[in-house]
């Protein structure tokens, strides 16, 4: 793994030309580095390929080492996406890996028709591989809230009442049937056979030890009248990627994607105002605003790109690039977009309805907008993503300036209120911050640089314009004083303003300013389990339970210590299905079902 990062290090280290946002392969050694970084598969865990408006794709991620079949620590970043039978991108999502796994989750809205679709997954770095790297599945939403039916009905309008329909017209091979386990794990349950609303125990017995050690995901789920589709299994998967690229397959001067090694990947370029020329050797300050703001730098090569990863989490949807220089109206900075995938030759499922499931298809739309009327009550939980220290690791002096005396501007407030940090007027006619060095002894250390300045995460290269900011509208100010660097320019300390509201790039206006609208990556959930008994909520007793989904867990992990499960059944009767899917810590895929009855 060392060697991997070495690799992708000294590649950005030489040349980088971007054509539509890939990078160019510019030499041989080039090449030969990046084909022994070894390329991806991934393998989706997800819930249930039929679906209903208001419900949820619950799905759990493993990315895959090609060359070894262990979990992959290449990529930090996986894409899922649901794709229409006319090869239209619906549902567009991404989730953070962590060590190769992640969860997500996406609703099916009213506004996607019926049809038949495909669940896409991939990384950046598996896109080079071409179309058959990508991990693909059928599924199948009935939307019976509109009109247009044609996808699920078309050529089968001649059925007579009565008729036997071939639904799901799936391979065999992917069908999933009985124990494709060799018994390294058992799932065992304390029953059977359960009334309504009674506890169920599960344990995923390993019986194999260390051979059994390894990342797995459980789902229970009811077993639909009309489903007779099969998801594709981690038994199934492993033998239909047995022949997976296991490194790039390209040449000197092609375009490839690169891997996001270091986090997510973000990229553009500065070009001059007039003319659109390239511009080499220029700064751009990329930042994530907010409290917990993210700042990065980046350098521009010969084709004016710049390129930066970021490795935290994030919760703020605005990202801003800022050029480094005296004269930044001269030049324009933007950024620009992954390449999507352009679909060619999917095979799509031919799933049908006929009139003999409209009994069921009513019931089951009852039963969610039932469950979904109740959703208030049954909540999910978002889990808080990993606290970031903008500082990264310095400890800033933070001055509460409700704690003083209020002045009006903050030129006013630095020269009355907030000790090391003064402004000065340069020879230029500019004015700009200074930060005091923090050594002994301190009255007589002054910098050398000014200071970073940032108002809620936004980086503020002109000073100047900061001095008569209402100082009333600020709630704390947080110093650094020591150096640091951002590109190639050299900085004093930081002084980072906070507003009362976090509003400053809301209420700013700057041409110079390039703004990204990021999209969210999926947020890590746990998820609600309804009890009942004296585990429960008595008010419960007078809500109904119609779930289909009864269990779902994304990250089982199975060492030393027996792990078990407790949940309860719902109001709708009928069989349902344990499935445990995920692959040893050596990469044996493991794919095990059983079922219960619910009366």
């Amino acid at each position: 793994m060392k060697n991997s990062i070495a690799i992708i290090g000294l590649l950005f280290c030489v040349h980088v030309a971007f054509v539509n946002a890939q990078y160019v392969v510019k030499n041989q050694t080039e090449l030969e580095q990046l084909q022994q970084l070894p390329l991806e598969k991934i393998y989706v865990h997800y819930n249930t390929n039929l679906l209903f408006p208001g419900e949820y794709v619950y799905y759990s991620v493993y990315c895959i080492n090609a060359q070894t079949n262990r979990l992959s620590n290449i990529s930090r970043m996986a894409y899922i996406e649901l794709v229409d039978s006319d090869l239209t991108t619906r549902i567009t999502q991404k989730v953070r890996l962590e060590a190769g796994r992640a969860q997500g989750d996406f609703f099916i809205p009213v506004s996607i028709p019926s049809g038949n679709y495909k669940l896409i997954a991939y990384t950046q770095w598996m896109k080079n591989a071409g179309q058959d790297q990508l991990f693909q599945d059928d599924i199948t939403i009935i939307n019976p809230y509109r009109s247009d039916q044609e996808a699920i009905t078309s050529g089968k309008e001649d059925l007579q009442e009565g008729q036997d329909l071939e639904i799901g017209q799936k391979g065999p091979e992917t069908v999933n049937k009985g124990k494709k386990d060799d018994g390294t794990l058992v799932l065992i349950t304390d029953n059977q056979k359960y009334g309504q609303r009674k506890k169920v125990s599960l344990t995923p017995r390993n019986f194999k030890g260390p051979l059994g050690y390894g990342n797995y995901s459980i789902s229970v789920r009811r077993i639909d009248e009309f489903d007779k589709n099969g998801r594709l299994d981690a038994y199934d998967f492993s033998n239909t990627f047995l022949s997976a690229a296991k490194s790039i397959t390209k040449a000197v001067n092609d375009s490839i994607a690169l891997p996001e090694q270091r986090g997510e990947l973000f990229y553009g370029n500065v070009r001059t105002r007039e003319g659109g020329l390239p511009v080499a050797g220029k700064t751009v300050v990329i930042s994530i605003p907010g409290t917990d703001f993210q700042l990065r730098s980046a350098i521009t090569d010969d084709d004016g790109n710049f390129y930066t990863y970021i490795r935290k989490e994030y919760d703020i949807d605005t990202m801003v690039a800022q050029l480094i220089d005296n004269s930044p109206e001269n030049y324009v900075v933007q950024f620009l977009d992954k390449p999507g995938i352009e679909y060619k030759g999917l095979n799509f499922g031919n799933f049908s309805i006929s009139k003999e499931m409209s009994d069921a298809i009513v019931s089951r739309s009852v039963y969610n907008q039932i469950e979904n009327a109740y959703y208030g009550v049954k909540p999910d939980s978002i889990l808080a993503i990993d606290e970031k220290d903008p500082f990264d690791g310095g400890v800033p002096v933070v001055v509460n300036l409700d704690e003083f005396t209020r002045f009006n501007t903050l030129r006013e407030t630095l020269v009355e209120v907030v000790p090391n940090v003064w402004v000065t007027k340069l020879d230029n006619g500019e004015y700009t911050f200074w930060v005091k060095e923090d050594l002994e002894p301190y009255d007589e250390q002054y910098a050398s640089d000014p200071p970073l300045v940032l108002v809620d995460g936004v980086f503020v290269p002109d000073h100047g314009k900061l001095l008569d900011y209402n100082a009333r509208t600020i709630k704390r100010l947080n110093i650094l004083r020591d150096p640091l660097m951002m590109g190639s320019n050299k900085y004093h300390g930081m002084v980072v303003i906070e507003t009362n509201d976090g509003d400053y790039l809301e209420r700013t206006e700057d041409a110079n300013m390039a703004r990204k609208e990021l999209k969210l990556p999926a947020a890590k959930k746990n998820y609600y389990q309804q009890r009942y008994g004296a585990e429960g909520d008595k008010n419960f007793e007078r809500v109904p339970d119609f779930r289909y989904q009864l269990f779902w867990e994304p990250n089982l992990v199975i060492q030393n210590d027996v792990v078990s499960y407790e949940f309860y059944t719902s109001d709708v009767p009928g069989e349902y299905e344990i499935v445990l899917e995920g692959f040893t810590t050596y990469g044996k895929p493991i794919s095990v079902r059983e079922t219960i009855m619910v009366e």
